[in-house]
């Protein structure tokens, strides 16, 4: 999972985590230990705070009063006396205390019976305004408070009853419903805070995680690059944003490591080319200073012995010349020469050469034989440039021949893929040790032990051959079969 995707994911979990315990832990509550208080307020505020009922009460009391003659006696007293201590009083004053109402009554303008306060006198014209005094049936309410009368005519009589629901009468249990549904509440609220915290904690662990323990790897690479170690890889298997920086880090690492391993490659390749042009320049030199000390100390005192040195310090000057020359092509190679590159039958090219320089090779005792396989062999090729890679193969099997008339065979054909052309230089020469094979392309080495000779070679010529080779794409390599094989492949054009 990429950095971005957990950054999203944790938004909506410390989001939605808490939202969703907090409203299990509340539905939990509503029906358990709030439920008590919830019926409790659904029983004092339902249905109006029982006004219906009331009213019902309220009805059935004057049918009662109707139907029993109560309250008709003319004296009030014995009214009052009457209507106090009946049944139904006592019923009627149960069920409206019942539902939270205070009530009066009144006959013909005069109390008979009342259990309301001034204030709750106070609180239902509040309610319902002037209409308490005048008129003969209302319904009132507004917020907990509720008001009701109803008059009736009992003969000559005018009974009202006026009952009132009073705030200040519940005040206690309504607090008491408040501060435990805000106890609740506060409680959720905690919970809700404690889960918000803890989640985010959680996840922010979570997040700083992903971001720190490749930071922390980057910041150890960084290290161990600063202090030259550029061995250690970077281990960090996983598919996000950081997992590409740290690939691209250890792709960085290992070009760093190439880009050191070749410099200090190229640098023991040039201490060894200085090596070997110091060595190869002065062996010919203090030659040559031999042969004129010889020549001005009069040591040659005979025509003969003066011819000899003569021709001697010129074969040397020729050594020199060659080495010379062979420096300046395996310098300007290794410079990044560029190629001229033409398409070329690559047959008809080395048949061509063959033919040109087979002549020469004749006079140096050297037979050539030239075998080719069938099919296309268009290459591209630097043709001039191609044409030292012979030169120095033969240069090389003439140097470090074993006998006086010597063989090559030069064989083409396609490899078994069928897209490289390979050509085979095979002399007839003593070979080279195996494990010396892979080594004798490089600049000035020679083996001594297997291809010495009276005249040693640079070291020099497979160099350049190499060059060339890779120069044109292709790959170059050396066996022993029954002399040294050079081994060229270059890629072939398909159309």
């Amino acid at each position: 999972m990429t950095i971005k995707k957990k950054i999203r994911l944790s938004n909506i979990m410390m989001v939605l985590i808490p939202i969703l315990f907090t409203t299990i832990v509340l539905i939990v509550c509503l029906n358990t230990s709030l439920g008590s208080y919830w019926h409790t307020f659904i029983d004092m505020y339902s249905d109006e705070n029982g006004v219906q009922f009331a009213q019902s009460m309220i009805y059935n009391y004057q049918q009662e009063l109707w139907e029993n003659n109560w309250g008709h006696c003319p004296e009030m007293d014995a009214c009052q006396t009457e209507i106090r201590h009946s049944d139904e009083m006592t019923h009627l004053e149960n069920k409206l205390s019942g539902l939270g109402y205070r009530f009066m009554i009144t006959k013909n303008g005069e109390s008979i019976y009342s259990n309301l306060s001034d204030t709750d006198l106070e609180t239902a014209r509040s309610v319902a305004g002037d209409a308490i005094d005048y008129a003969k049936m209302l319904t009132a309410s507004r917020y907990e408070v509720s008001v009701i009368k109803s008059t009736f005519w009992h003969g000559e009589s005018i009974f009202c009853i006026t009952a009132v629901h009073p705030q200040e009468t519940d005040g206690t249990m309504v607090n008491y419903l408040k501060n435990g549904i805000l106890r609740y509440l506060a409680g959720i609220l905690i919970l809700f805070v404690a889960l918000t915290v803890c989640i985010n904690g959680i996840l922010s662990w979570w997040i700083s995680g992903s971001i720190l323990k490749p930071l922390g790897k980057l910041s150890l690479g960084t290290k161990e690059i600063r202090e030259g170690n550029l061995d250690t890889p970077m281990q960090y298997e996983k598919k996000d944003e950081f997992g590409q920086v740290c690939r691209d880090f250890d792709e960085m690492r290992a070009y760093l490591q190439e880009s050191v391993q070749q410099r200090l490659k190229d640098e023991k390749r040039r201490r060894d080319l200085i090596t070997g042009i110091s060595h190869d320049l002065r062996t010919p030199l203090t030659t040559i200073m031999g042969y004129l000390d010889g020549l001005l100390d009069g040591i040659a005192d005979t025509p003969e012995k003066r011819l000899r040195y003569l021709q001697a310090i010129k074969t040397r000057t020729g050594n020199l010349v060659s080495l010379v020359d062979s420096l300046s092509e395996y310098s300007r190679l290794d410079a990044g020469f560029r190629y001229h590159m033409e398409e070329t039958d690559f047959r008809d090219y080395v048949e061509k050469y063959l033919e040109l320089v087979r002549p020469d090779m004749e006079n140096q005792q050297v037979q050539t034989e030239y075998f080719s396989g069938k099919g296309d062999f268009l290459v591209c090729l630097d043709r001039e440039e191609f044409k030292r890679i012979f030169n120095n193969l033969f240069a090389n099997t003439v140097r470090y021949r074993r006998k006086e008339n010597s063989r090559v065979m030069i064989s083409l054909k396609r490899t078994l893929e069928g897209n490289n052309a390979e050509l085979v230089f095979q002399d007839d020469g003593p070979g080279v040790p195996e494990e010396c094979l892979e080594q004798i392309f490089d600049s000035f080495y020679r083996v001594d032990d297997s291809r010495n000779s009276a005249e040693k070679g640079s070291g020099i010529g497979l160099a350049v051959v190499r060059e060339i080779i890779l120069g044109h794409g292709g790959t170059i390599r050396a066996e022993n079969r029954g002399g040294l094989a050079v081994i060229v492949t270059i890629p072939v054009i398909d159309r």
